[in-house]
């Protein structure tokens, strides 16, 4: 139903429920308990927020309901008939129209805050007008724009009284520019506090969203990169934040090497990877607190040599691990490829025995692209960065879109694949990711 609000609720900055009141004319048919079927007719029946279309008729008698439908579907009790022709009986008998009264609990998010704006906001150029937000453990969290400023205050208190998980209404200030990831905000409604607890991944997380990186828009794409990974595979995570990658990887069996130059991410990082590490687990955890190549160079790479050196020696290691890999994870989409400079150089190293390696090795590496051939675009500044890599090594998918004209990508290094076919047993073969 299309709910005319009055004119006087525009340009309003500090609320007024009351003023959301107002009476309104629906149909409706007295139908028999047992012959509703409000599955089948939502297409004609009254649909508002926090409101009921199925009402009692009478306290003192069940047998019949009152059902409400959309005005501006229903308009005579011949549509009504054409609608549902199950229920032409009932409408013959009982079809008429009643006032209902609408209150501000009425309305959904969108809908009042719509209501409150000025019409000219994001004609010019869309921006989020305050229906846009993301929802981290109890705090909403939202991106206004300068022409919404003036109306954040009541923007933040809409969403309070319609959400009631949410306790705490924030504003991103400005764009992530530290090199730690995080960005100021301001707490524009609800309680002060900033440490939040949230569920991914059939894990669960805690951190200080005012302190670390967190976009709950990238949870899909943590499960698809968790959904690939295999029992006994090696992880290293070099922007590995609160740990959204790194700890369900270890709830699956996994080890994990995770690490971020940020000491608060750090912190709930291992927080995280001990709240959901299971005590007869007996795969193991590693958290660090350095710089991206610094990671890649003292910590990753070494422990890549060694570790292919164990499993080539050891027999039962060769085969019980044949069909695992080593996964190195890069999500810092503004500048990861050009942390790849430091793979070239171990790649041009001389690395023993490399061509006997048993685990191919998987890099994700994550980046933006504006241009109108994405792929072409990362493939080209791949080249400049890593030219020890041919292009069958390297696959690019589409993440999400971030912006008009800009869109997140994924682009797959594989590495060391020493295994000469893979049809010739397909029993070791190790989970790939179909869509790559």
């Amino acid at each position: 139903m299309h709910l005319q609000l009055p004119s006087s609720l525009k340009g309003m900055t500090k609320l007024d429920r009351d003023q959301f009141t107002q009476v309104v004319t629906v149909p409706f048919v007295n139908i028999p308990v047992e012959c509703i079927q409000t599955s089948k007719w939502k297409n004609s029946l009254l649909t508002l927020h926090v409101f009921k279309n199925v009402r009692d008729l009478d306290p003192m008698s069940n047998t019949h309901k009152q059902v409400l439908f959309d005005p501006d579907v229903i308009k005579s009790k011949e549509d009504v008939i054409n609608a549902v022709p199950s229920i032409a009986k009932y409408a013959e008998e009982s079809f008429d129209f009643t006032p209902i009264t609408l209150t501000y609990a009425n309305y959904s998010i969108d809908q009042v805050i719509k209501a409150i704006l000025p019409d000219d906001l994001g004609k010019d150029k869309p921006i989020n007008t305050g229906s846009g937000y993301s929802l981290i453990g109890h705090i909403a969290h939202f991106n206004l724009k300068d022409a919404v400023l003036p109306y954040k205050h009541i923007i933040a208190q809409v969403v309070l009284d319609k959400l009631s998980n949410v306790k705490t209404v924030v504003n991103k200030l400005h764009e992530i520019d530290s090199v730690y990831r995080n960005f100021e905000l301001e707490i524009i409604a609800g309680e002060p506090n900033t440490i939040v607890k949230c569920r991914e991944s059939k894990a669960t997380f805690q951190f200080d969203f005012a302190k670390v990186y967190w976009n709950p828009r990238l949870s899909t794409e943590r499960e698809r990169i968790v959904s690939i990974l295999h029992r006994d595979d090696l992880i290293f995570d070099v922007f590995a934040g609160v740990g959204p990658f790194v700890v369900p990887a270890s709830m699956i069996g996994c080890t994990v090497y995770g690490n971020d130059i940020n000491p608060e991410s750090v912190k709930w990082m291992t927080i995280n990877l001990k709240a959901n590490h299971s005590k007869k687990s007996r795969n193991e955890y590693h958290v660090f607190n350095l710089d991206g190549r610094e990671f890649l160079r003292t910590i990753v790479f070494p422990r890549i040599e060694s570790y292919q050196h164990e499993v080539k020696s050891d027999d039962e290691k060769k085969w019980c691990l044949s069909s695992n890999k080593i996964v190195i994870l890069m999500n810092l989409p503004d500048i990861a490829l050009t942390f790849l400079d430091v793979v070239s150089e171990w790649l041009s190293s001389s690395i023993d025995g490399s061509e006997q390696w048993i685990l191919p090795v998987h890099i994700h590496c994550y980046t933006f692209s504006k241009a109108d051939n994405r792929e072409e675009d990362i493939r080209t500044r791949l080249k400049s960065t890593l030219p020890n890599v041919n292009d069958e090594q390297i696959t690019c998918r589409f993440v999400r879109q971030v912006a008009p004209n800009k869109d997140m990508m994924c682009v797959r290094i594989v590495l060391f694949d020493n295994k000469k076919n893979e049809e010739e047993n397909p029993t070791k073969r190790f989970k790939q990711d179909s869509s790559e």
